[in-house]
């Protein structure tokens, strides 16, 4: 995801956050996920700014062209193409940051080989979708998110231009009703593992090849360390921790911190060629 796609994301959320809590009167009109076809596919054209694009139509109406946005946590709709497809009435009151009219729900969505419905979305002209105007003729008519994208496992084919929808069970949250709670933080602290080297007993660096390597080269492990004792030895490639890949050493860390102490995790290390997959359990202390 480039700078402008993140950029596009966390411009909608400082939009929300200045917008306040949102109607929820509408909630009773947005259906659970409901299931469809084993697969969807869905044709995007790909924008010099690396967003992709689709036609859509929004309750049988359209096409209208929306930004595919993995990066986004909801789904947005200008005013204009939500009065077009009946999502919202002509009349209905309007905010002064951006005409937001809050929350809504679109019956059906159709676009390419799939179809959505009680995809709920939010209403306003967010001043991103009139940036990326500067691409068409007229501005994009609104932007597809985390409310859609939480449903399906997604593939992406880019030199095909193709996306592939399967449907998974997800339980979709309230981000507007829960999002109070999780900017105030979490009520219980996270037992995060600080100091990876000591706790695992190895070190790593950046490959010298690091397009090419499969993860960050050990250049040490300490003796009677966890490490040590599950068989790591330096020049091992370490492609995984955890479940999680380890091509950088920021990576590395990140997995790491996720571990707990006295915590079986597997470690995929590839040594002299070869995959091998060892089990590592990180000690108690700093």
């Amino acid at each position: 995801m480039n700078t402008r796609r993140l950029s596009l994301a966390f411009a909608l959320f400082a939009a929300l956050l200045a917008a306040g809590d949102s109607p929820s009167a509408v909630k009773e009109k947005i259906a659970p996920p409901a299931p469809g076809p084993a697969k969807g596919v869905v044709p995007f054209e790909l924008l010099p700014s690396n967003h992709m694009i689709v036609r859509a139509k929004l309750n049988g109406k359209g096409p209208f062209r929306l930004i595919f946005d993995l990066g986004a946590p909801m789904t947005l709709l200008s005013n204009k193409a939500a009065e077009a497809a009946g999502v919202v009435k002509k009349d209905a009151p309007r905010s002064i940051l951006f005409a937001m009219r809050g929350e809504a729900a679109v019956d059906t969505l159709e676009v390419g080989g799939l179809s959505v419905k009680g995809l709920p979305v939010v209403v306003l002209d967010h001043p991103a979708l009139k940036m990326l105007g500067g691409l068409f003729t007229r501005p994009p008519d609104g932007i597809i998110g985390f409310t859609l994208f939480a449903r399906y496992k997604t593939t992406i084919d880019y030199q095909a231009r193709e996306m592939t929808f399967e449907p998974v069970a997800f339980a979709m949250r309230d981000l507007m009703k829960d999002l109070p709670q999780r900017l105030a933080g979490p009520k219980e602290a996270k037992r995060l593992i600080l100091a990876p080297s000591a706790l695992f007993g190895l070190n790593v660096a950046d490959p010298a090849d690091p397009l090419s390597a499969p993860g960050v080269t050990i250049t040490s492990v300490l003796p009677d360390s966890p490490a040590a004792a599950a068989g790591f030895k330096p020049g091992d490639l370490l492609a995984s921790l955890d479940g999680r890949w380890t091509t950088s050493i920021v990576d590395a860390y990140a997995a790491a911190a996720g571990a707990e102490p006295a915590r079986a995790v597997e470690a995929v290390v590839v040594r002299d060629g070869q995959t091998l997959t060892l089990s590592v359990t990180p000690r108690e202390g700093f």
